[in-house]
């Protein structure tokens, strides 16, 4: 294999540049991670990670260790003499849904002061297509031009090193051919092909992928909706239109729709980007509008099941995180979900295996508590929001005894029903019949064994 260009510079200690530095510097890279917030740079020297992602801790602790990670606070030392400078910072939402650029500009204008003759820098941001093309205005230092290049990431939250270790793909776009297969250089150790192409066909790779994935949750959830009017069990749909090797069947899991850092914003942003250049792009904001939906339509079966009836009544939320594997809250279902409840006058109380201290500042007036157990107790429903093996393990007959009503409604479709039912549940699923107990059975001791609950999608 030719010889991987060192050192790399990454330019973020966020979620996507941290990944990517201490993959990289565990796979033999000489890694200088540049971060300008100084209690995040703290507890990375104490070998832990800001972000709850399975295997970071682990590695973070190994590199530092091996010396292929060390980590920076001043950005002339860090890019001094890199090979490849790597901007993974942050490109939040504006209130239009554009994504703001600010800090990726402030970092490639720091890389180009800093480059060296052979550096090359690569925009490991996620940018709307056409950015990198319109930087290149930036990339000019004593006469030369810095090559500069996009590297989009595709990583999973909850996921993360095993989506870098085992990618689909590695693309790469820019004008300077040399240049990319430089960047390209950096991955050669991963057994996944290399796509090289023009920066802005690698910007819409990134955003074509996302917004793809967010149109087929909203089409399942459309689904979902018909499935409910008609009585048919979405998750056979879902199997039977999955099954065809044309569509798959990731994503089409009926729920609570999308969330998190990247979809709704990318999504936003492609939208932004189109109607840019005079386009109305009509399937992406159906898919926003489709998954604002999901989450006010799970409300009102909670409030239908409970006769119509919110005010006073104890709702019990498992699951706070947008999905399982993560600590991440961003565009979460529950936090709409617990805000439209407590709107309606609900008192609710919810419990996250991680994610409970990232939720706090955005719940104020909701009881957030660590035991699943303790959260059910004396609740009128217990709503499940995501869908984290704990939960699906729980002890339902435990469960049974602590609640005040057995009402279980499975925003994820992630729990067998006939159990619960046998012990007395009624189940509202998404886009499943609802299943009531035939009579009402004696009160299961705690301790009696569950039944397997969790659901064949």
């Amino acid at each position: 294999m030719t010889e991987r260009p060192n050192p790399l510079c990454m330019v973020g200690a966020g979620y996507v540049g941290l990944v990517t530095a201490v993959c990289l510097a565990d796979a033999g890279v000489d890694v200088r991670l540049l971060d300008i917030d100084p209690a995040r740079l703290a507890m990375l020297r104490q070998g832990r990670a800001p972000i709850h992602e399975p295997l970071l801790d682990d590695l973070l602790d190994r590199v530092l260790d091996k010396g292929t990670l060390v980590l920076h606070d001043d950005a002339v030392v860090a890019m001094r003499g890199a090979a490849v400078i790597m901007i993974a910072v942050g490109t939040p939402p504006l209130g239009d849904g554009r994504a703001d650029l600010t800090q990726v500009r402030a970092a490639v204008t720091d890389a180009v002061r800093n480059a060296g003759p052979e550096t090359v820098i690569a925009i490991k941001s996620t940018v709307p297509p056409g950015t990198t093309a319109s930087l290149q205005a930036l990339c000019r230092r004593n006469g030369r031009v810095v090559p500069l290049t996009v590297c989009p990431e595709f990583l999973a939250e909850g996921s993360a090193v095993r989506d870098f270790r085992q990618p689909p793909q590695v693309v790469i776009g820019g004008d300077d051919r040399n240049a990319c297969e430089r960047v390209a250089r950096l991955f050669g150790h991963l057994d996944a092909p290399i796509r090289i192409t023009d920066s802005t066909s690698a910007e819409l790779i990134k955003y074509g992928v996302n917004a793809f994935l967010a149109l087929k949750i909203s089409f399942i959830n459309e689904m979902a909706q018909l499935c409910e009017f008609t009585g048919a069990d979405v998750s056979s749909v879902a199997d039977g239109i999955g099954t065809d090797e044309r569509i798959g069947r990731a994503f089409l899991g009926a729920g609570l729709g999308f969330g998190g850092s990247c979809f709704p914003k990318d999504v936003r942003a492609l939208d932004q980007a189109a109607s840019y250049h005079g386009q109305s792009f009509l399937l992406l904001r159906a898919a926003v509008e489709v998954n604002q939906q999901a989450r006010s339509r799970f409300v009102a079966k909670i409030q239908r099941a409970l006769n119509g009836k919110l005010a006073k009544r104890r709702i019990a939320v498992l699951g706070l995180a947008f999905k399982p594997g993560t600590d991440d809250v961003r565009q979460a279902a529950s936090i709409d979900v617990i805000r439209h409840l407590e709107d309606l006058g609900a008192s609710v109380v919810a419990t996250d295996p991680v994610a409970g201290a990232n939720a706090r500042s955005m719940l104020p007036n909701t009881e957030l508590v660590d035991d699943s157990y303790q959260c059910v107790t004396g609740a009128d429903a217990v709503v499940v929001v995501t869908e984290w093996p704990e939960y699906v393990g729980l002890d339902w007959a435990r469960v049974a005894g602590l609640v005040r009503r057995r009402l279980v409604v499975d925003g994820r479709n992630c729990l067998n029903a006939d159990p619960l039912v046998e012990m007395g549940f009624t189940y509202i699923g998404v886009g499943r019949p609802t299943r009531k107990p035939k009579a009402a059975p004696a009160r299961p001791r705690s301790g009696t064994r569950t039944p397997d609950l969790l659901a064949v999608r």
